[in-house]
């Protein structure tokens, strides 16, 4: 039996007979169906011809669901049934998948498809520094259209699209064009996915509030303390008639060049909300209700442009008693990104409401440099069940840039096709066939390694100290680290965040061996992808990473002699010219030169840093 990616709903094998591959497929549509033969000529040697010569029939069906398909292959003809031609191209892929792995004949046989989610998308964060050349997001919609996805968001905050009426912020080789984000729209559509335009406008603006221009639409201006450190504003305040200003300029620019007819306005952690300029306002008719009179400003003026809005749901699930004042159309974005994220209790209290809702999962390769697995994989599954389960529209996967965005793209590439796989078809063992997609289809590696590779090295985290949500316990060394070069006493600043954090010495060499034997079984892979020596180069460099937080680590051990101790920071500090220069040329492989400079300077600091500690252990004072 042949495998189907992602997993088919029915199949039956219908003789004993096997169908013959020709040489060249004959092709007939009997409707105008480009795409789908744009999709079948790159990857078959075929031609348009006549029905009575075709190899290959598609077929009008007006009984199938909109985007489900019947393939069947008998032992002459190969007839794809469908009632659109969204349906016949998922058709062609199946098809393209199984005579791909054919040794020139297949069986007989009838496939009934269609998908379990309406919306299956994936979010890109184009905003944390880190923006993808046109090349890099084409490589993405190519594997999301071999994955029947249909939904692609780039997610914009500050300057990372180029926005007409503000040229003078932009950073050159730091955003996506007009023209760029056109272009990307005509890809995307010619396979079937929807690229909907994504613009942040109440939390999330810092980079706006500091601009001269803009500063005092801030909420809180002196920026708010949380999380164990003070944050720049980064929320507008909604009572300010100018911040509505602000938000329909960005609107103008974005929203016309779209064919969508979803825009996601965001409209997420607006973390000073009722704390600064609000607080009588919140005080007087409450937090919730502030929040949604300014989201239904901006949700009139979206609706000018023809558009559906999403929004996510952090702040309204709070206030369930508020949500019927939600317009009917906008739908509800319940995003949540560990193991343990309540999407069954969330989307049972929306369906219930009668919200139209959706649910975003997380690719979790953010705040942890090599993605936590074991939460993506639960994440994703309850994501998708619930969300089948109570009838929302679709699930939206995420992938954020936090903290300089220095995470590579191939680390997404399991759960993205995960998500893919688990929306398509919501059964059960879909884990299990997913380390053959991705050695087959997205490394194409021969020996069949490196999916479980990069699956195991997912899991590093789970041998640290603690388990932290959003992020592991690696991701919290290298942050506090940073952040600590600012401070008075940068290693008392340090000790105090990272305590409970401090390896034993046994555990810092049971990790030094698991990162040595993922090296081995990446080395070993044999692949075929055309990014295949990229992609080896940039997991190489996420464990040489993750060596250098370790050895920071390890370094406020003091139950370790300082020889040993100051040998390993040594050693990290021999390279770091090395590392450096890597990290900058694997940047720019996939992604625009602008941000990148931001981006290295949270590497700068952390080095910075471990040079202190190091020269500290030696009995220096110079502390940074």
């Amino acid at each position: 039996m042949h495998r189907i990616y992602p997993n088919v709903k029915k199949m039956n094998f219908t003789s004993v007979n096997d169908y013959i591959l020709p040489e060249k497929f004959i092709i007939f549509f009997n409707r105008e169906m480009v795409n789908v033969f744009n999709k079948l000529s790159a990857s078959l040697d075929c031609a348009e011809g006549s029905y009575d010569d075709a190899d290959i029939l598609f077929m009008e069906d007006s009984s199938l669901s909109d985007e489900g398909y019947r393939l069947e292959i008998g032992a002459h003809e190969i007839t794809v049934h469908a009632k659109s031609e969204n349906g016949a191209f998922y058709g062609a892929v199946t098809l393209i998948q199984l005579l791909s792995s054919a040794p020139g004949r297949i069986r007989t046989l009838v496939i009934e498809d269609e998908p379990d989610l309406k919306v299956r998308g994936f979010m890109l964060d184009i905003s944390r520094d880190k923006v993808p050349k046109v090349v890099t997001v084409k490589k993405i919609i190519d594997m999301m259209s071999d994955l029947k996805m249909n939904h692609l968001e780039l997610y914009v905050e500050g300057f990372s699209f180029g926005y007409p009426s503000f040229e003078r912020y932009l950073e050159e080789d730091g955003y996506i064009s007009v023209d760029e984000y056109k272009e990307l729209e005509a890809y995307a559509r010619a396979r079937f996915i929807d690229l909907v335009p994504n613009q942040n406008g109440f939390g999330h603006m810092t980079k706006w509030l500091e601009k001269d221009e803009f500063k005092d639409l801030a909420e809180l201006p002196d920026g708010i303390f949380l999380w164990g450190r003070m944050r720049k504003p980064s929320t507008l305040n909604p009572l300010d008639p100018r911040s509505l200003e602000l938000v329909k300029a960005l609107y103008r620019d974005m929203l016309p060049i779209s064919s969508s007819k979803y825009f996601n306005m965001n409209f997420d952690e607006p973390f000073e909300l009722g704390k600064g300029k609000s607080k009588a306002e919140c005080e007087r008719i409450g937090l919730g209700n502030v929040y949604i009179d300014y989201a239904l400003k901006a949700y009139e003026e979206i609706k000018k442009y023809g558009k559906t809005p999403l929004i996510w749901g952090d702040v309204l699930i709070k206030h369930p008693e508020l949500l019927h004042r939600l317009p009917e159309d906008m739908i509800f974005v319940d995003w949540g990104y560990d193991a343990g994220y309540p999407f069954a209790r969330n989307l049972r209290r929306l369906k219930e409401l009668g919200i139209k809702f959706m649910a975003a999962p997380g690719t979790t390769s953010w705040c942890s440099f090599a993605g936590r697995t074991q939460d993506w994989w639960e994440n994703i599954t309850n994501a998708c069940v619930y969300t089948k389960l109570y009838g929302g529209e679709g699930i939206l996967l995420t992938d954020w840039g936090d903290f300089g965005h220095l995470q590579f793209l191939p680390v997404s590439y399991p759960p993205l096709a995960y998500a893919a796989m688990l929306s398509w078809r919501v059964a059960e063992g879909t884990y299990l066939t997913l380390r053959d997609y991705l050695n087959r289809a997205v490394y194409q590696d021969e020996n069949n390694i490196i999916a479980d590779a990069a699956l195991d090295l997912g899991n590093y985290y789970r041998y640290l100290n603690e388990y932290r949500s959003n992020g592991t316990a690696a991701f919290h060394n290298f942050m506090w680290a940073v952040y600590a070069i600012g401070e008075d006493d940068p290693r008392g600043y340090y000790r105090q965040r990272t305590a409970t954090l401090v390896l034993d010495y046994e555990k810092y060499l049971f990790l030094d061996a698991f990162l040595t034997a993922k090296e081995k079984e990446i080395a070993a892979a044999e692949m075929k992808a055309e990014d295949a020596d990229l992609i080896k180069a940039e997991y190489f460099q996420t464990i040489a990473l993750l060596r250098n937080i370790f050895a920071l680590n390890i370094a406020y051990n003091e139950n370790i002699d300082k020889h040993t101790r100051a040998g390993l920071l040594e050693n990290v500090l021999a390279e770091r010219d090395s590392f450096l220069a890597k990290q900058k040329r694997l940047w720019l492989a996939r992604n625009k030169a602008g941000g990148l400079a931001s981006s290295l300077g949270y590497l700068d600091k952390f080095y910075r840093f471990l040079e202190a500690t190091l020269n500290h252990i030696r009995g220096g004072d110079h502390e940074g």
